[in-house]
C-alpha cells in the first residue's frame, strides 16, 4: 500500500469535564484542594478566555453576563458577580453547589447562578451554561420573538430551535423555573426582556452556540432590509438538519413532529417566508 492510500483520523480534543460520580470532595480541606487542582485550573482559564471573547464581541457590557461549568455531582464552577467578563483572572472564579451555596472562591458568585442551575438540574448533559446580552439576539428577546427555523443549516444543526422563556426578574427562582422548564428540548433560550442563555457539553460548546445565534439574528435583521422574501427550506431538508443534529449527540424534539410542525414560523417580520418546493 502506498503512502497516498493511508488515512488518518485524529481524535477531537476532549474539552468536556468528566468527574467520578459519588466522589465529590466533602470537607473544607478537600473542597479547597479540588478548587486549586490542576484540572480545575484548566477550566478556570477556559472560562476566563471565553469571557474575553464575549467582551470583545460586545456580547456583554459593564458587568453583564455569566458563565458556569459543572465539575461534580453537586459542584459548579462559575464567574463572580460584579465583574467585567473581559478582565477576569482564574483567581476570580467561584465554586458553588447545586443549591447555589458558595463553597470556594475569593469573590461572591454570580447572582444569576440559579438560572444556570435551573437548566443543569433538569438536563444532565448541560455541563456548561453561558448567559449574555448579544445585541442582535437581544433585539428578538425584547420583542418577545425568536428567529425562524428552516432558513440556514447551521442554526438548525448547531443549536436548534430557540425557546422563549417568559420574563421574570433576573436571578430569581421564577426566572430559573421559566428557563429550566424549556431547557430539556432547547439548547438556546431567549429570556424575554433580558438576554440569551445557552448550554452545551463544555464551555467552548456553549459559547459557540452564543456566537451562532447572534450571527444568525444579525443575518435575519439585514435580510429584512432587502425587501425580498426570505426563503425557507422544505420539510425533507429540515429532517436532514434534525438528523445531523441528533447524530452529533444533541437533543431535538422536532424529530417526533409532523412535517408542518417542523417549522416554528411561516412568516418573519410580518412577511411570509418563501418555501422551497417539496
Amino acid at each position: 500500500m502506498s503512502q497516498s492510500d493511508w488515512s488518518i483520523s485524529p481524535p477531537l480534543p476532549k474539552l468536556e469535564f468528566n468527574w467520578v460520580e459519588g466522589k465529590d470532595p466533602q470537607t473544607p480541606q478537600e473542597v479547597n484542594q479540588f478548587f486549586y487542582s490542576d484540572a480545575i485550573q484548566v477550566i478556570k482559564q477556559r472560562i476566563v478566555s471565553i469571557g474575553q471573547r464575549m467582551w470583545q464581541k460586545e456580547y456583554v457590557d459593564g458587568n453583564g453576563g455569566n458563565i458556569s461549568v459543572r465539575v461534580g455531582d453537586n459542584l459548579i464552577l462559575c464567574t463572580p458577580t460584579l465583574i467585567s467578563k473581559g478582565f477576569m483572572t482564574p483567581d476570580d472564579m467561584c465554586l458553588v453547589d447545586m443549591q447555589g451555596r458558595q463553597k470556594a472562591g475569593k469573590r461572591p458568585s454570580t447572582s444569576e447562578i440559579k438560572t444556570h442551575l435551573g437548566i443543569m438540574e433538569r438536563v444532565p448533559a448541560a455541563k456548561s451554561c453561558v448567559h449574555a446580552h448579544p445585541v442582535h439576539a437581544n433585539a428578538f428577546a425584547i420583542t418577545g420573538t425568536v428567529p425562524p427555523t428552516g432558513i440556514m443549516p447551521e442554526p438548525d444543526i448547531f443549536y436548534g430551535e430557540v425557546a422563549l422563556a417568559k420574563y421574570a426578574t433576573p436571578g430569581t427562582p421564577d426566572n430559573a423555573c421559566n428557563v429550566g422548564s424549556v431547557s430539556p428540548d432547547h439548547q438556546c433560550i431567549f429570556m424575554e426582556n433580558h438576554g440569551v442563555i445557552v448550554w452545551g457539553s463544555h464551555v467552548e460548546d456553549a459559547y459557540w452556540k452564543l456566537e451562532n445565534v447572534d450571527a444568525y439574528c444579525r443575518i435575519l435583521l439585514l435580510a429584512t432590509q432587502l425587501n425580498i422574501p426570505i426563503q425557507q427550506v422544505n420539510s425533507a431538508s429540515m429532517r436532514d438538519f434534525v438528523a445531523l443534529r441528533i447524530k452529533l449527540g444533541m437533543p431535538d424534539a422536532r424529530e417526533q413532529r409532523n412535517d408542518h410542525d417542523l417549522f416554528n414560523l411561516r412568516e418573519f417580520a410580518g412577511k411570509p417566508l418563501k418555501p422551497h418546493a417539496e
